[in-house]
């Protein structure tokens, strides 16, 4: 069963439980609309059960579709000012100081609100890429990944190694200008002597 909901204001909370609900709702194949209210509803709790009860009073509980049902939910809880927000926020989306797992992350769940882009899967891979930080970004497109799965496996291979190879040149620098280096390495200083 999907878990409680209790309103408020996050988009994503919102969005998150209609998606564990159809989820659901798919797994047990439940194709009676009415049935398909009363089980999202018996989830509400708080300000989401006060909102039901009011809707409840103003429509014919009997009639009403399971699609009239979600756009109502969704015009309270996640109305299209906050929809128009998320895009812009997707649009912006960079890696920043982000890993790329944390970068994934937020690029996923803010995709859903940019359908055009969610269903092309050229153009999900190209804003992926975008968004990358300069450092892995010039090598992830020049892989030219053929779907989005393979553009995000490259990113973190190219993060892994550019990770290493810093490690390795700050240990160098660390080592050259304190003149301790591991066997078979030496210095100019040391060949000199």
């Amino acid at each position: 069963m999907p878990t409680l909901f209790e309103g408020g204001p996050d988009p994503l909370v919102t969005d998150s439980f209609m998606d564990r609900v159809e989820k659901y709702i798919n797994a047990i194949n439940l194709v009676i609309d009415k049935l398909k209210i009363i089980l999202t509803t018996y989830n509400f709790v708080g300000d989401a059960e006060i909102w039901w009860k009011t809707v409840s009073h103003t429509h014919n509980l009997d009639t009403i579709t399971y699609d009239t049902f979600k756009k109502l939910y969704y015009e309270k809880y996640f109305s299209a000012p906050k929809r128009r927000e998320l895009k812009k926020e997707f649009d912006g989306l960079r890696q920043g100081n982000m890993t790329v797992t944390e970068y994934e992350n937020i690029f996923t769940s803010l995709l859903r609100f940019t359908p055009g882009i969610a269903n092309d899967e050229e153009g999900k891979i190209e804003k992926f890429v975008d968004g990358l930080d300069l450092t892995i970004r010039p090598i992830v497109a020049a892989s030219e990944p053929t779907d989005y799965a393979k553009a995000m496996r490259k990113a973190l291979v190219v993060e892994v190694e550019s990770k290493d190879s810093k490690a390795i040149r700050e240990s160098y620098r660390h080592n050259k200008s304190t003149g301790v280096f591991s066997e078979g390495q030496s210095s100019k200083k040391q060949n000199y002597e």
